[in-house]
């Protein structure tokens, strides 16, 4: 009787095992690294105090929303109207600041308004059947507009000192807005690995109909991820107010193009199925170092739009293409 000598696999040279690291890590890691350095390189000022705490201040609010993006985005959903909401909550809570209103029913308002247009989003995929993308495009003018007649082209500012602390103030050396958004980015990590908030975003936004079928409450939870969203742009709002100390009609536009795009870059599926909270992070820290690099390189703010569509757009084909690739794989 003859015994056969089962070879053991041969050890996987260094740079397999290198890049088998960098797959494990966020695919932004290299890139934001080396983005910085290259900024550093080209201006002098773009490693100074005051323009990290620039960066660190303008990131966080993109942050604190991309977090609620993320859910409703793995869930296979979408929310484009959270600029023109963030503005409502400013200007709703901005005027009850500015006429002399009690700052702990301020924050109170700016969570339940928050909380309250996110679920008119959600009611308005679940109950009405209408798609994601044509509700919140349309809330997105709907809040625009109900803003733009509240304020009617006027400015409310000298908000109460408390207010500002969250937008301006620091404790230590770190901005007090970069306490919250990693706050909420570890909140939101810890809500999408550890409950059933995360399980169910990975499940319906995997395949809504197996979903149902084993007993997940889809129109229940859809509606609780667009209401989350909601929460947190009522939080991002309070932020935003007291770092810009002032309400006005056209704060935000443009704004859900920023958080979608960072969510996206951080590796969130566009499809559904898949998020990740600290990409959230790093996809909104490497768009804010770009953006901050272009303006001290004397870009203009049109030529910014430009660098995030074609990052957005490159973004989503690298999903896609992935994305087939899995299929032709499974399929095969």
């Amino acid at each position: 009787m003859s015994t056969e000598t089962v070879a053991r696999p041969a050890e996987p040279s260094l740079h397999i095992r290198v890049w088998r690291l960098i797959e494990r890590s966020n695919i932004l890691t290299i890139p934001l690294i080396v983005l910085i350095i290259v900024m550093s390189l080209l201006s002098d000022r773009f490693f100074t105090e005051v323009n990290i705490y620039n960066i660190l201040r303008a990131t966080s609010i993109y942050i604190i929303i991309g977090v609620g993006q993320a859910f409703v985005m793995t869930s296979r959903n979408i929310d484009l109207s959270v600029g023109s909401m963030m503005a409502l909550v400013m200007a709703l809570v901005g005027t009850y600041l500015f006429n002399g209103g009690a700052i702990w029913i301020a924050i109170l308002m700016a969570l339940a308004v928050g909380l309250g247009l996110g679920l008119v989003n959600g009611l308005l995929v679940t109950i009405l059947g209408v798609p994601a993308l044509l509700a919140t495009l349309g809330m997105l003018v709907t809040y625009r507009g109900l803003v733009n007649e509240y304020l009617y082209g006027t400015t409310v500012s000298r908000f109460p000192e408390f207010i500002t602390y969250l937008g301006q103030g620091t404790v230590g050396p770190v901005p007090v807005p970069v306490i919250i958004a990693l706050s909420v980015a570890a909140i939101g990590s810890l809500l999408y690995h550890f409950t059933r908030m995360g399980r169910y975003a990975v499940a319906i936004g995997g395949n809504e109909e197996a979903a149902t079928l084993a007993g997940i409450n889809v129109r229940l939870w859809k509606t609780i991820f667009f209401g989350f969203q909601g929460l947190l742009v009522g939080l991002g709002a309070l932020v935003f107010l007291g770092r810009l100390d002032a309400a006005h009609p056209t704060v935000g536009v443009g704004l859900e193009l920023h958080v979608i795009g960072g969510v996206v870059l951080g590796g969130t599926l566009l499809f559904g199925g898949k998020g990740t909270m600290w990409g959230v992070v790093l996809g909104m820290v490497l768009i804010a170092v770009l953006n901050n690099g272009l303006i001290l390189a004397g870009a203009g703010f049109f030529i910014q739009q430009v660098f995030l569509g074609i990052l957005l757009v490159l973004a989503v084909a690298a999903q896609t293409a992935r994305h087939r690739r899995e299929m032709g794989s499974s399929g095969g």
